[in-house]
């Protein structure tokens, strides 16, 4: 009896020391466990729940490990997500629209705000500029395939400047400062934080030219249509830690702000002035799809493509996710 007392402890022993010996990834449920996740952000206003959904913790607190990129543009990074160097993208709705046209395999899964002044023309006043109707004759810079390439569009029609009036020069993204403040190009039309630079580096030189009534731009969480399907559940997570963090925004205006000057290295003072502009939010509406479709036509019109006919962007939007998440946040026609 002696003998089988200690055989059922010394089992009861190795019972308890087999769990404390093990890692704690080990013992979570395989639901619960920390899925590595990397996401291209754009370090710019636009981005802010992102970056208050890192530094709160929300989407640690969703199971998620995820790993922030940052990428001096919204395009950049959706292209890292199409070569599979990331899994998830900030990025505004041209180049979603030129990756359309383009032919590759891109899925809107929500847009994370919504901008009135998102793009703006900052231009020389030494060059004979105070107006719209000015800039004919000017160089203009632009990064193409942006937001600001498809606005300075826009904006030279409502100002009635055929696109053969002015010198339209492109850009990387880290020259449209340095061009427009050495007087190698007359205006440029670009975002925040690159307009603040220029109208502080030009000073009483520099004047700002802007219609918001002319465009709405959209930023958007993006990923490939076959991460999209597969990795549904994750995608989910992710919403809701930017759901969350669009609270935190609402309710601590001050700390979100101070969190996102932080991560995008801007002037604290400069950045409070452009806060107003932006509108966070978790949604998938028509005028997303309306916007995405003038974009395509125009970029059809520049033979941006294979040549082919308008694409049906509705299938390049992703509603899955976020209706499963909030299903009243969906807002497109037929989904």
């Amino acid at each position: 009896m002696g003998k089988v007392m200690i055989g059922v402890l010394m089992m009861a022993v190795f019972a308890l020391a087999g769990p404390a010996g093990c890692s704690r990834e080990d013992n979570l449920d395989a639901s619960k466990k920390e899925e590595k996740t990397t996401v291209a952000v754009t370090p710019w206003p636009g981005s802010a729940a992102v970056y208050v959904a890192e530094e709160k913790g929300y989407f640690r607190d969703e199971g998620l490990d995820v790993d922030l990129h940052s990428y001096i543009s919204g395009h950049l990074g959706l292209a890292a997500v199409l070569s599979g160097k990331a899994d998830l993208a900030t990025v505004g709705d041209t180049p979603i629209s030129r990756a359309v046209v383009e032919g590759e395999p891109v899925a809107v899964v929500g847009t994370i705000c919504e901008i009135n002044r998102a793009i703006l023309i900052v231009a020389r006043r030494d060059r004979g500029i105070s107006s719209p109707e000015d800039l004919k004759g000017k160089k203009i810079g632009v990064v193409a395939g942006t937001t600001a390439d498809f606005f300075l569009h826009l904006f030279l029609a409502a100002s009635y400047i055929s696109p053969w009036e002015v010198w339209i020069i492109n850009l990387e993204t880290d020259q449209v400062v340095d061009a427009l403040v050495k007087g190698e190009i007359d205006a440029v039309s670009t975002w925040s934080p690159h307009t603040t630079a220029a109208g502080e580096k030009l000073g009483d030189n520099g004047i700002i030219l802007e219609d918001p009534s002319i465009y709405k731009m959209t930023w958007n969480l993006t990923a490939t249509k076959d991460f999209a399907v597969k990795h549904r559940e994750r995608i989910q997570r992710v919403l809701r830690a930017i759901i969350r963090a669009n609270r935190f925004i609402v309710e601590q205006p001050g700390e979100a702000r101070a969190i996102t000057s932080m991560e995008i290295d801007t002037d604290r003072h400069a950045f409070d002035k452009e806060w107003e502009d932006f509108r966070f939010t978790a949604t998938l509406d028509q005028s997303l799809l309306l916007n995405l479709e003038d974009q395509a036509r125009w970029m059809i019109r520049e033979e941006i493509g294979d040549g082919g006919g308008l694409p049906s962007l509705i299938d390049f939007i992703d509603v899955d996710s976020l209706k499963a998440v909030q299903p009243a946040a969906v807002g497109i026609i037929g989904r």
